[in-house]
This record gives structure tokens, sequence and C-alpha cells, in this order.
């Protein structure tokens, strides 16, 4: 299935300027990503609150939107453009999610082993 003339038409405006046409990209598929964004929190069976959820949400806009919307510029014209953006999205979402959790760990690691520190020997 090939993409429809609405989303090519909104690719080439939001390549033409994409300071002009951010926010209608984002209207048109916020829906997508944030579902993207669930679902993959989901099957990996990650715990985090809305607020962390809808971080990874943001994150994975702004890594499509880096180096000159690099990753949306891949987007071959002949595909279907919410399949890519359902995968591209993906690809960044369990990124994020992956960093997040490997920060977590990092985090209550340090905090289990200062307590440890600090705990009074033969107490």
């Amino acid at each position: 299935m090939k993409a429809s003339t609405a989303d090519l038409q909104l690719l080439e405006d939001l390549f033409a300027s994409p300071t002009a046409n951010w926010r209608r990209f984002i209207d048109r598929y916020a829906s997508t990503v944030i579902q993207v964004v669930q679902h993959a929190r989901h099957c990996q069976k990650w715990t985090l609150t809305q607020k962390d959820a809808d971080a990874v949400v943001v994150a994975t806009f702004e890594r499509l939107a880096e180096n000159d919307l690099e990753v949306l510029r891949r987007f071959d014209n002949g595909g279907n453009f919410n399949t890519f953006l359902t995968v591209a999205a993906r690809r960044i979402a369990l990124q994020e999610l992956q960093d997040r959790g490997a920060e977590q760990r990092i985090q209550t690691a340090l905090r289990d082993d200062s307590a440890k520190r600090l705990q009074i020997p033969g107490s």
C-alpha cells in the first residue's frame, strides 16, 4: 500500500520548512507514536509512570527530528508511511526504554551501594 497523498504532502512540506510544519507532523502522528510506545512498553513489560512514558514519546519525536529529519528522509515514497513511521518509532522507543531501564538499574545499584557504605560497622 502506498503512502497517502496527505502523508506525502505533509512530508514534502516538512522537509521544505521543518520549523513551520513540525507541529502539523506531531498533530497528525502523535497517536501513532503514543500507541507504539505503549505497545513496546507492554511487550517489554516495562513499568513506567505516565510521566516517564510521555518522556519516551517526546524523546522519540526528538530523535525523529534529529539531523535535519534524517530518519524521516529515509522513507521510500513507494511504501506506506504509517508502517515506516511505526517501525522507526518502535526502534527508537525500544532504545529509549532500554536506556532508561539501564539508567534506573545503575541508580538503584549506586543507592544500594551508598546505603551499604553508610551503615555503621557492627550495628
